[in-house]
Protein backbone atom coordinates (compact mmCIF):
# COMPACT_ATOMS: atom_id res chain seq x y z
CA UNK A 1 0.00 0.00 0.00
CA UNK A 2 1.60 3.74 -1.06
CA UNK A 3 0.46 6.28 0.37
CA UNK A 4 1.33 8.83 -2.27
CA UNK A 5 1.67 13.15 -1.68
CA UNK A 6 3.41 15.61 -2.20
CA UNK A 7 4.59 18.21 0.93
CA UNK A 8 2.22 18.95 3.66
CA UNK A 9 -0.69 17.77 1.80
CA UNK A 10 -1.96 15.29 4.77
CA UNK A 11 1.17 12.52 4.71
CA UNK A 12 0.65 11.96 8.21
CA UNK A 13 -2.97 12.21 8.59
CA UNK A 14 -3.26 9.52 5.98
CA UNK A 15 -0.39 7.18 7.36
CA UNK A 16 -2.69 7.50 10.53
CA UNK A 17 -6.58 6.41 8.74
CA UNK A 18 -4.62 3.32 6.76
CA UNK A 19 -2.66 1.94 10.12
CA UNK A 20 -5.62 2.47 12.03
CA UNK A 21 -7.99 0.71 9.39
CA UNK A 22 -5.04 -2.30 8.98
CA UNK A 23 -4.84 -2.94 12.69
CA UNK A 24 -8.65 -2.80 12.78
CA UNK A 25 -9.37 -5.28 10.18
CA UNK A 26 -6.09 -7.66 10.27
CA UNK A 27 -4.83 -9.55 13.28
CA UNK A 28 -0.96 -8.68 12.91
CA UNK A 29 1.32 -10.44 15.53
CA UNK A 30 2.52 -9.18 18.40
CA UNK A 31 6.20 -8.77 16.85
CA UNK A 32 4.91 -6.61 14.13
CA UNK A 33 5.00 -2.76 14.58
CA UNK A 34 1.58 -1.99 13.27
CA UNK A 35 0.58 -3.64 16.71
CA UNK A 36 1.23 -0.04 18.51
CA UNK A 37 -0.59 1.87 16.00
CA UNK A 38 2.95 4.27 14.86
CA UNK A 39 2.67 6.11 11.91
CA UNK A 40 6.78 6.48 11.69
CA UNK A 41 9.10 5.20 9.55
CA UNK A 42 9.23 1.81 11.69
CA UNK A 43 5.71 0.90 10.30
CA UNK A 44 5.27 3.29 7.27
CA UNK A 45 8.44 3.52 6.12
CA UNK A 46 9.51 6.12 3.44
CA UNK A 47 11.35 3.48 0.85
CA UNK A 48 14.36 5.09 -0.61
CA UNK A 49 15.17 6.96 2.72
CA UNK A 50 15.06 3.59 4.12
CA UNK A 51 17.59 2.42 2.09
CA UNK A 52 19.73 5.26 1.60
CA UNK A 53 20.09 6.48 5.24
CA UNK A 54 20.13 3.17 6.92
CA UNK A 55 21.24 0.71 4.27
CA UNK A 56 19.85 -1.97 2.12
CA UNK A 57 20.47 -4.32 4.58
CA UNK A 58 18.23 -2.35 6.89
CA UNK A 59 15.28 -2.18 4.08
CA UNK A 60 15.40 -6.23 3.13
CA UNK A 61 15.22 -6.86 7.46
CA UNK A 62 11.52 -4.73 7.32
CA UNK A 63 10.68 -6.87 4.15
CA UNK A 64 11.17 -10.20 6.43
CA UNK A 65 9.83 -8.83 9.60
CA UNK A 66 6.55 -7.49 7.83
CA UNK A 67 6.35 -10.70 5.67
CA UNK A 68 2.76 -12.08 4.99
CA UNK A 69 0.94 -9.01 6.16
CA UNK A 70 -0.67 -5.32 4.01
CA UNK A 71 2.17 -3.15 4.32
CA UNK A 72 2.22 0.15 3.70
CA UNK A 73 4.78 2.99 2.59
CA UNK A 74 5.00 6.28 1.78
CA UNK A 75 6.70 8.49 -1.48
CA UNK A 76 6.44 11.68 -2.38
CA UNK A 77 7.92 11.43 -5.71
CA UNK A 78 6.14 11.73 -9.10
CA UNK A 79 4.58 8.74 -10.66
CA UNK A 80 7.67 8.83 -13.29
CA UNK A 81 10.38 8.67 -10.63
CA UNK A 82 8.87 5.64 -8.71
CA UNK A 83 11.79 3.40 -8.77
CA UNK A 84 10.09 0.22 -9.96
CA UNK A 85 9.77 -0.93 -13.61
CA UNK A 86 6.05 -2.80 -13.20
CA UNK A 87 3.63 -2.03 -10.37
CA UNK A 88 2.37 -5.63 -8.78
CA UNK A 89 -1.17 -6.43 -9.26
CA UNK A 90 -1.65 -6.45 -5.73
CA UNK A 91 -0.67 -3.04 -4.77
CA UNK A 92 -2.82 -0.18 -4.16
CA UNK A 93 -2.26 3.48 -3.85
CA UNK A 94 -3.58 6.15 -2.04
CA UNK A 95 -3.43 10.11 -3.39
CA UNK A 96 -3.63 12.85 -1.40
CA UNK A 97 -4.43 16.00 -2.82
CA UNK A 98 -5.39 19.69 -1.43
CA UNK A 99 -5.86 22.97 -1.61
CA UNK A 100 -2.52 24.60 -3.52
CA UNK A 101 -2.93 27.81 -1.28
CA UNK A 102 -3.34 25.46 2.03
CA UNK A 103 -0.82 23.20 0.78
CA UNK A 104 1.78 26.79 -0.11
CA UNK A 105 1.18 27.92 3.48
CA UNK A 106 1.71 24.66 5.28
CA UNK A 107 5.27 24.39 2.96
CA UNK A 108 5.95 27.73 4.34
CA UNK A 109 5.92 27.14 7.90
CA UNK A 110 7.95 23.55 7.30
CA UNK A 111 10.36 25.05 5.03
CA UNK A 112 10.87 27.74 7.99
CA UNK A 113 11.19 24.52 10.51
CA UNK A 114 13.04 22.25 8.90
CA UNK A 115 16.87 22.47 9.63
CA UNK A 116 18.27 21.03 6.37
CA UNK A 117 16.09 22.96 3.86
CA UNK A 118 18.29 25.89 4.62
CA UNK A 119 15.72 28.54 4.56
CA UNK A 120 16.08 32.00 6.03
CA UNK A 121 14.38 33.27 8.64
CA UNK A 122 13.71 36.43 6.83
CA UNK A 123 11.76 34.61 4.30
CA UNK A 124 8.40 36.24 3.94
CA UNK A 125 5.00 34.40 2.71
CA UNK A 126 4.99 36.24 -0.62
CA UNK A 127 8.66 35.59 -1.28
CA UNK A 128 7.43 31.58 -0.60
CA UNK A 129 4.72 31.80 -2.85
CA UNK A 130 6.69 33.19 -5.50
CA UNK A 131 8.98 29.59 -5.45
CA UNK A 132 5.86 27.69 -4.71
CA UNK A 133 4.14 29.58 -7.79
CA UNK A 134 7.37 28.84 -9.71
CA UNK A 135 7.74 25.18 -8.80
CA UNK A 136 11.08 24.86 -7.28
CA UNK A 137 9.74 23.01 -4.17
CA UNK A 138 11.91 20.24 -3.07
CA UNK A 139 9.28 17.30 -4.00
CA UNK A 140 8.74 19.53 -7.74
CA UNK A 141 6.41 21.47 -8.54
CA UNK A 142 2.95 20.34 -6.47
CA UNK A 143 0.49 21.26 -9.12
CA UNK A 144 1.98 19.09 -11.70
CA UNK A 145 3.05 16.52 -9.38
CA UNK A 146 -0.86 16.04 -8.52
CA UNK A 147 -1.76 15.91 -12.46
CA UNK A 148 0.97 13.54 -13.14
CA UNK A 149 -0.37 11.28 -10.50
CA UNK A 150 -3.59 11.36 -11.99
CA UNK A 151 -2.47 10.96 -15.72
CA UNK A 152 -1.53 7.58 -14.28
CA UNK A 153 -4.69 6.04 -14.07
CA UNK A 154 -5.16 3.31 -16.12
CA UNK A 155 -1.49 3.36 -17.56
CA UNK A 156 1.67 2.26 -15.42
CA UNK A 157 -1.29 1.93 -12.34
CA UNK A 158 -4.36 0.11 -13.27
CA UNK A 159 -7.82 2.29 -12.04
CA UNK A 160 -8.92 0.28 -9.64
CA UNK A 161 -5.72 0.38 -7.88
CA UNK A 162 -5.73 4.25 -7.12
CA UNK A 163 -7.97 6.07 -4.51
CA UNK A 164 -7.61 10.22 -4.99
CA UNK A 165 -8.72 11.61 -1.81
CA UNK A 166 -8.32 15.43 -0.56
CA UNK A 167 -6.65 16.60 2.80
CA UNK A 168 -10.61 18.64 3.15
CA UNK A 169 -12.40 15.82 3.45
CA UNK A 170 -9.60 13.86 5.91
CA UNK A 171 -10.59 16.75 8.11
CA UNK A 172 -13.86 17.61 8.00
CA UNK A 173 -15.42 14.49 6.72
CA UNK A 174 -13.94 11.89 8.51
CA UNK A 175 -16.23 8.87 8.77
CA UNK A 176 -16.42 9.00 4.95
CA UNK A 177 -13.26 8.77 4.73
CA UNK A 178 -12.33 6.12 6.95
CA UNK A 179 -15.24 4.33 5.79
CA UNK A 180 -13.93 4.63 1.85
CA UNK A 181 -10.54 3.74 2.62
CA UNK A 182 -11.57 0.55 4.14
CA UNK A 183 -14.06 -0.08 1.69
CA UNK A 184 -10.61 0.44 -0.85
CA UNK A 185 -8.03 -1.81 1.37
CA UNK A 186 -10.23 -4.37 3.00
CA UNK A 187 -13.33 -4.58 1.29
CA UNK A 188 -14.13 -7.68 2.31
CA UNK A 189 -13.61 -7.37 6.39
CA UNK A 190 -16.35 -6.25 8.38
CA UNK A 191 -15.44 -3.43 10.16
CA UNK A 192 -18.44 -2.13 13.26
CA UNK A 193 -19.54 1.76 13.58
CA UNK A 194 -17.53 1.49 16.47
CA UNK A 195 -14.79 0.36 15.66
CA UNK A 196 -14.87 3.08 12.84
CA UNK A 197 -15.85 5.71 15.19
CA UNK A 198 -12.37 4.57 17.60
CA UNK A 199 -10.50 5.04 13.89
CA UNK A 200 -12.11 8.75 13.56
CA UNK A 201 -11.07 9.35 16.98
CA UNK A 202 -8.00 8.38 17.00
CA UNK A 203 -7.40 10.80 13.46
CA UNK A 204 -8.08 14.08 15.38
CA UNK A 205 -5.52 16.61 14.93
CA UNK A 206 -5.04 16.96 19.06
CA UNK A 207 -4.85 13.36 19.28
CA UNK A 208 -2.85 12.34 17.06
CA UNK A 209 -0.44 15.14 18.00
CA UNK A 210 -0.60 14.29 21.82
CA UNK A 211 -0.27 10.27 21.02
CA UNK A 212 3.19 11.11 19.32
CA UNK A 213 4.20 12.90 22.27
CA UNK A 214 3.63 10.21 24.56
CA UNK A 215 4.31 7.52 22.68
CA UNK A 216 6.67 8.99 19.28
CA UNK A 217 8.04 4.95 18.23
CA UNK A 218 9.90 5.82 14.80
CA UNK A 219 8.07 9.21 14.11
CA UNK A 220 10.99 11.38 13.20
CA UNK A 221 9.69 14.91 13.59
CA UNK A 222 8.58 16.35 16.65
CA UNK A 223 4.77 17.12 16.58
CA UNK A 224 4.94 20.52 18.93
CA UNK A 225 6.94 22.18 15.65
CA UNK A 226 5.72 20.13 12.50
CA UNK A 227 2.40 19.56 13.62
CA UNK A 228 0.89 23.33 13.24
CA UNK A 229 -2.63 23.84 12.84
CA UNK A 230 -4.55 21.06 11.07
CA UNK A 231 -7.41 22.99 9.59
CA UNK A 232 -8.64 23.41 5.91
CA UNK A 233 -8.64 26.91 5.79
CA UNK A 234 -5.46 28.35 7.56
CA UNK A 235 -4.44 29.82 4.21
CA UNK A 236 -6.90 32.72 4.60
CA UNK A 237 -5.40 34.11 7.67
CA UNK A 238 -1.75 34.23 6.36
CA UNK A 239 -1.45 34.60 2.08
CA UNK A 240 -1.76 38.67 1.08
CA UNK A 241 -4.49 39.03 -1.85
CA UNK A 242 -1.09 39.12 -4.05
CA UNK A 243 -0.40 35.71 -2.82
CA UNK A 244 -3.74 34.32 -3.36
CA UNK A 245 -4.03 35.80 -7.30
CA UNK A 246 -0.53 34.36 -8.10
CA UNK A 247 -1.76 30.88 -6.52
CA UNK A 248 -5.15 30.62 -8.22
CA UNK A 249 -3.92 31.88 -11.78
CA UNK A 250 -1.57 28.86 -11.45
CA UNK A 251 -4.05 26.53 -10.51
CA UNK A 252 -6.77 27.79 -13.76
CA UNK A 253 -4.11 27.47 -15.97
CA UNK A 254 -3.01 23.97 -15.09
CA UNK A 255 -6.35 22.47 -12.86
CA UNK A 256 -9.37 24.71 -14.70
CA UNK A 257 -11.73 26.84 -12.73
CA UNK A 258 -12.49 24.54 -9.66
CA UNK A 259 -9.33 26.07 -7.16
CA UNK A 260 -9.02 23.17 -4.89
CA UNK A 261 -9.24 19.69 -7.10
CA UNK A 262 -7.75 18.88 -10.19
CA UNK A 263 -9.62 16.98 -13.09
CA UNK A 264 -9.70 13.91 -11.66
CA UNK A 265 -10.95 12.18 -15.07
CA UNK A 266 -12.89 8.96 -13.17
CA UNK A 267 -10.53 7.66 -11.10
CA UNK A 268 -12.10 6.63 -7.64
CA UNK A 269 -12.86 9.20 -5.04
CA UNK A 270 -14.39 9.46 -2.10
CA UNK A 271 -17.58 10.32 -4.10
CA UNK A 272 -17.49 7.49 -6.39
CA UNK A 273 -16.48 3.75 -6.38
Amino acid sequence: IFISTHQKVGTHLTKKYVVEILRTAISYPEHHSMGSGDIGHGTVPWPEVTASQHGISHFREFLEKTAGYPRPWYAHCFVDDMPAKHIHPKSKFIVCLRDPRGAAVSQYFFYRSHPLLNVSADMTMDEFVDIFVGGDLYFGDYHLHALNWIDSAGKMIPRESLLFLRYEDLVERKMAVAQRIARFLVPDVPITREQFEAIVQSTGFETMKQGIRENPGSFHFNPDTFFRSGKTRDWEAHLSEKAVAAIDAKTRRLWGDDLVTPPLNGVQTLEND
